[in-house]
Parts: C-alpha cells; sequence; structure tokens
C-alpha cells in the first residue's frame, strides 16, 4: 500500500511538473516587439512544448514578430503538427512567425521544413539547407505496405504544397521535398538555391546568429529563449527506449526493496515507472503496447516466487513483445485525423541492441532476486518457538502442575507449561512447543 502511494504521488508530481501555468495573450495596443526562440534539436514533445510556450510568452509580452532559429534533422509527426498549429495561433493572433535555418551548417529536415513553409516567413543563411521530407509511415497492415505508403506521401506533398502556397511560396518545389525527398542548399547569399527555387523568403548576408537577426531587425538587446527542464525532461521521456528502460529499473527497484527494505529504493523505483508511464502517454505509446510491458513486469514479480524460470522466461517474451509493439503500432490519439501518423527518422538501432540488454538484465535480476530469497529463507525466523526446543532456561514464577507460568529461555521470556511442579529459579530445558507456549521440564543436573 505504501509503495502504491509512493507511485500515485510521483505521477502527480511529475504531472504537475510536465504542465505549465496556462498564459492568457494580452489585448495589445500595438505589437511591436521581438521574440526570439531557438531549438536545435528533433521534433519531439519536448519542442512542441517549447514552441507552445515560447508562443505564449510572445503573445503575453505583445511582441509582434517571433523569430524561430531551427535546426534538425526532423521528428515525430504528431509533434510537428502540433508546432503548426502553435505557430498558426501566433499568426491567427496577427504575429508574424519567422523560421530561420541557421547559422552556418544548420538544417530544417523533413518535420523542420514542414514547419518552416508553415511560417509567415523563412530565411537561411549561407551553408544551410532545407528539404528531404518523406515521411516515414507507421502502423502499415501487412500486405498494404504499397499502396499505404503511397496514399501517405500524397497526403503530406498536399499538406506541404497547402502550407507553401499559403504564403506565396513555390509550392512545386516544396513538393518535390516530399515526394523525391530533394533538399535545397543556400552556399551563400548570392547563390542560393532554396531562393533562387523560392521555397524561403530571403538569404542573409550574415555568418553568425547574431548577425542574422540584426538583418532582421531585431535588437542586439533581445534574449533568446531555449527549451528549459520541463521540455528537455519532456523531450527524454518521450523517448521509448528510455521510458521503457526506466520502467523496467523501477519495476526491479521495487521488488528488490521487498528484500533490502529501504525508504530509499521504494521512492527511486516509484518515481522511475511514474516517470516511465507519464513518457508512454506523451509518446502515445499504444495502450496495449504498455499493457503488455506491465503484464511482463507481473510475469517477473512471479518468478521470486515460483522459482522455475518459466515466469521470468514469459515476462521477458512479452516485455519485449510490448516494447517492439511501442515502435510498431499508431498513437493511440493522432493528433490530426486528416494526416496518418509518421515519423520522420528511423527507428534507431539502439532500440534492438537495448532489447537485448534489457533480456539479459531480466535474467540476471531474476537470478540476483532468486538467490536473494534462497538466503533469506534459510534465516532462522525471529520469534520463531520452535528453535527453543533443548534449549535451557530459568523459571521466573513458580509453576504449579499443569499449570502456566514464564521462564527466561534465551534472551526472551516464554509462556511455559510443564508435567511436573516448579519453583521459581528452578533451571528448566524445552521439551516441545505447544502453540504459543514451551512444555519444559525440570534439568537435571
Amino acid at each position: 500500500m505504501n509503495k502504491l502511494r509512493l507511485l500515485i504521488a510521483a505521477a502527480l508530481a511529475l504531472t504537475m511538473l510536465a504542465q505549465g501555468g496556462p498564459v492568457h495573450a494580452q489585448d495589445c495596443a500595438t505589437k511591436d516587439g521581438f521574440f526570439v526562440a531557438s531549438l536545435n534539436g528533433d521534433i519531439d514533445p519536448g519542442a512542441a512544448d517549447f514552441l507552445s510556450a515560447s508562443v505564449d510568452g510572445a503573445m503575453a509580452s505583445c511582441a509582434g514578430h517571433f523569430i524561430f532559429i531551427l535546426t534538425t534533422n526532423g521528428g515525430d509527426g504528431g509533434s510537428m503538427e502540433k508546432m503548426i498549429a502553435s505557430l498558426g495561433s501566433y499568426q491567427q493572433w496577427g504575429g508574424t512567425f519567422v523560421t530561420l535555418v541557421a547559422p552556418q551548417g544548420a538544417f530544417a529536415f523533413s518535420a523542420g521544413s514542414y514547419i518552416a513553409e508553415a511560417s509567415t516567413k523563412v530565411y537561411m543563411v549561407p551553408g544551410t539547407t532545407i528539404g528531404s521530407a518523406t515521411p516515414i509511415v507507421s502502423g502499415i497492415p501487412t500486405g498494404q505496405e504499397n499502396s499505404t505508403l503511397r496514399k501517405d506521401i500524397n497526403a503530406f506533398t498536399a499538406y506541404m504544397k497547402t502550407l507553401t502556397a499559403s504564403h506565396g511560396r513555390n509550392e512545386t518545389a516544396a513538393g518535390l521535398m516530399v515526394t523525391q525527398g530533394l533538399s535545397y542548399t543556400c552556399v551563400l547569399a548570392s547563390h542560393c538555391e532554396a531562393l533562387d527555387l523560392h521555397v524561403i523568403d530571403g538569404a542573409l548576408n550574415a555568418t553568425s546568429i547574431q548577425g542574422a537577426l540584426s538583418l532582421l531587425g531585431a535588437p542586439e538587446s533581445v534574449h533568446i529563449e531555449t527549451p528549459g527542464i520541463r521540455s528537455q525532461m519532456i523531450s527524454i521521456l518521450s523517448n521509448p527506449n528510455v521510458s521503457s528502460l526506466l520502467f523496467l529499473i523501477g519495476v526491479f527497484a521495487i521488488l528488490a526493496d521487498v528484500y533490502h527494505p529501504t525508504v530509499v529504493l521504494s521512492v527511486v523505483g516509484a518515481v522511475m515507472v511514474a516517470a516511465a508511464l507519464f513518457g508512454f502517454g506523451v509518446f502515445g505509446a499504444s495502450p496495449f503496447a504498455v499493457l503488455l510491458m506491465v503484464i511482463g513486469a507481473a510475469f517477473i514479480f512471479l518468478e521470486v516466487k515460483t522459482q522455475h524460470g518459466i515466469s521470468a522466461t514469459i515476462g521477458v517474451v512479452i516485455f519485449v513483445v510490448g516494447f517492439l509493439l511501442i515502435f510498431q503500432l499508431p498513437p493511440s490519439s493522432p493528433t490530426a485525423p486528416t494526416l496518418p501518423p509518421v515519423i520522420f527518422s528511423e527507428v534507431p538501432s539502439i532500440s534492438y541492441a537495448l532489447i537485448a540488454a534489457l533480456g539479459v538484465a531480466i535474467v540476471i535480476a531474476s537470478l540476483y532476486l532468486r538467490s536473494i530469497r534462497q538466503v533469506l529463507m534459510k534465516r532462522p525466523k525471529v520469534n520463531d518457538p520452535s528453535q527453543a526446543i533443548g534449549k535451557s532456561g530459568t523459571m521466573k514464577t513458580d509453576l504449579p502442575l499443569g499449570g502456566k507460568g514464564v521462564a527466561l529461555v534465551g534472551a526472551e521470556d516464554w509462556s511455559v507449561t510443564s508435567a511436573q511442579e516448579l519453583k521459581k529459579g528452578d533451571a528448566i530445558k524445552v521439551k516441545e512447543v505447544m502453540g504459543l507456549q514451551l512444555l519444559v521440564e525440570k534439568e537435571q543436573v
């Protein structure tokens, strides 16, 4: 019960940390300030949270110009759609949303190119690239790979063209970023393929971010927002590899606490399990996949009692199947019903290495916990009356024939009875146990 309370408390704490306070847009007389945010990383739930909070902050401060400095390889489609929705709400509020691909060497690939094309304006600095927006579709039924993939690519092509055309840019060239995976470079401000094809609005002749911001009209003193602790935590926990590992470690921490009673292990285990469940929810993992992982953990728990190895083996198999289904099944609640659930980067090979590591870890941990149980079972039980048989003691009270008295046996007082009449101070010896009483006799000297 105490562990359950700790788990609930940990989950509530994580939820409170993940939720930001509501920020309301101001009724601004003027919207002439600048708000600058920078993201260098994957498009994931943490990135979506960061942009949403930044947009709220910009509207609350009446900043009519939002500059989003972007470098990304891509990410998941659901987070991309949330980010486009956030910047769309800013545009509807009356602000100008600018995506800046910078500094030199930066790129806006895959999901990042959709976000850029949804922006009011898109600018690049020399040495940057945009494009390669072909989605990787998840959850395609067996036998429908070709037809489903083609439909989904067509859907995202139309989506990209709509985003681009709504801001007066070249929808045909943007569409090729999806259908053919093309990318467009900007080598120099005067030699910029992306600008020549009009998939962006301008090439800035700047070598630094501050120089590019100055060319866009932002003051030198402008503060650049970066993802905070909350957004970083959401990004970390939304990685199914991390959440799965946290879940398993948390389960074993709680299980180990059964045999190593410490408050620390209980708290750590509860926090890890709660963090993992929160991460699964943010990632949009299928409830069925999460349920399989929970069932697998339950079988691993059962192994400590059965000690046959069968429960641990079943638990490993079920847990791994659930882990794999997290990547294979579509999210439980797609953010946009008009678009299929997609990712814009392959499932990393580390996921499969992690599966092997998890299997080994589960076997080792199961053997370790079994050995602990065997050691504990060999220990004498505390206050077990049978341990007193054959021991000597001293009567502390008189004991009438067939009556009851108290004797000191070892270091403890026991209720005793005897077929003999005994006096206080007599030396006695324990013959047998009768319930919670000891049957004693006078010890012969």
